[in-house]
């Protein structure tokens, strides 16, 4: 970016590990004009010392002896608040003497599970009502649902939900004959076996094998990690692959059909990249779902009850949910599979919601330019 052209210089703080989710990349890949983003550094810590440091802040972290107001103290003292005129605290609270935002998934980026402990809540509000700070970004309705349900109107602060966005490139959208894949995607930023339930692979992988029955002409495609101990269909139209690079993605979602992922979590990066190359979007009516997809561009399913919404609007999956899941995975795959089956036996439907889908990502809510748009503007009001 040309020097001469940059107005506006911005801190994006992902604490001390700077491990940045994918819903970040296009701060830095498609700004706003006028805008460059830089991440925080921190004392002590560079290329040679971030290793260790890591696997030492997480396993103190894992092990209970962190404190989430320890944590924020730790990032908040090592942090180098340098030459920017505003910090972009990413989904967690920092505190600062410069001018700031704070964009966020739940209530639970500030208070970590820590729901009863009234002096923390207490702290918390006389932080988050300081003057520098500036706005809220709840990254969608049901995000901000989660902050007003703890901390009620105790906090007297602009709030305006910024949701996540995505670009890919023409190159890798290419106008190719689509073969008839359906396709699953799990997560990429989070491994383990919790997220498996979360994203609905274990419905899923259900749903498959009473599809590649029904449907011999059509392969289903499983790309995430599998727990050891779950059973695999052998149908030869099932394809399972771990983790792929992006632009493998890319390629299998530019020659496929349908984009399934009954998720019981925050709305994955993989619904806005899906969109970019016109798939339609199978998914659970849960949580901020509905704010995603909907009759116009894909199936919402009303899936059997769990207790994976609890405590103040925050998805959690843990062992009581994965349980319930697997109890409710057959009635629940049932109604996948006539969703699915819905598009396969309607061609023009499949298309026409995958181009509603598309202006979405293109042009519409879910746009680079629109996210601009409105980030630029916050960040010219909080500066004022």
């Amino acid at each position: 970016m040309d020097n001469k052209k940059i107005k506006m210089r911005i801190q994006l703080d992902f604490k001390i590990t700077n491990k940045m989710h994918s819903l970040y990349q296009s701060y830095f890949s498609n700004p706003p004009f006028g805008v460059e983003y830089f991440k925080s550094e921190f004392r002590g810590i560079n290329k040679r010392s971030f290793g260790f440091f890591k696997k030492v802040y997480h396993l103190l972290k894992n092990l209970g002896f962190f404190h989430q107001k320890v944590i924020d103290r730790l990032n908040d003292s090592l942090r180098k608040d340098l030459n920017f005129d505003l910090i972009h605290f990413a989904n967690h609270l920092g505190k600062t003497n410069k001018i700031f935002v704070i964009d966020y998934e739940t209530v639970g980026s500030f208070i970590g599970t820590d729901f009863h402990n009234q002096k923390f809540k207490n702290s918390l509000i006389k932080i988050l009502n300081k003057k520098n700070l500036k706005f809220f970004l709840p990254i969608n309705k049901e995000a901000l649902k989660s902050f007003k349900l703890f901390f009620g109107d105790s906090i007297k602060k602009n709030q305006e939900v910024i949701y996540p966005v995505t670009f890919i490139p023409k190159k890798f959208r290419k106008t190719v004959n689509r073969e008839n894949l359906v396709v699953f995607a799990g997560s990429s930023n989070i491994r383990n076996e919790d997220i498996f339930y979360a994203k609905g692979g274990y419905e899923t992988l259900l749903s498959f094998e009473i599809l590649a029955k029904k449907f011999k002409n059509y392969k289903f495609v499983f790309i995430g990690d599998i727990p050891g101990n779950i059973k695999i269909s052998k149908e030869e139209n099932i394809i399972l692959k771990e983790v792929v690079p992006i632009e493998e993605l890319y390629g299998i979602l530019n020659k496929s059909k349908i984009f399934l992922q009954p998720c019981y979590s925050t709305p994955a990066m993989m619904f806005l990249i899906s969109r970019w190359f016109k798939l339609p979007i199978v998914t659970y009516d849960f949580w901020a779902n509905k704010e995603y997809v909907n009759y116009q561009n894909g199936i919402l399913i009303n899936p059997e009850k769990t207790d994976a919404l609890k405590n103040f609007n925050i998805p959690m999956v843990n062992k009581k949910v994965i349980n319930q899941i697997k109890e409710n995975s057959k009635k629940n795959s049932k109604r996948i599979v006539k969703a699915i089956e819905k598009l396969i036996k309607n061609e023009n439907l499949m298309k026409k919601m995958g181009e509603e889908g598309f202006k979405l990502v293109s042009e519409g809510k879910f746009s680079v330019e629109n996210r601009n748009k409105k980030i630029l503007r916050i960040y010219r009001e909080a500066l004022k």
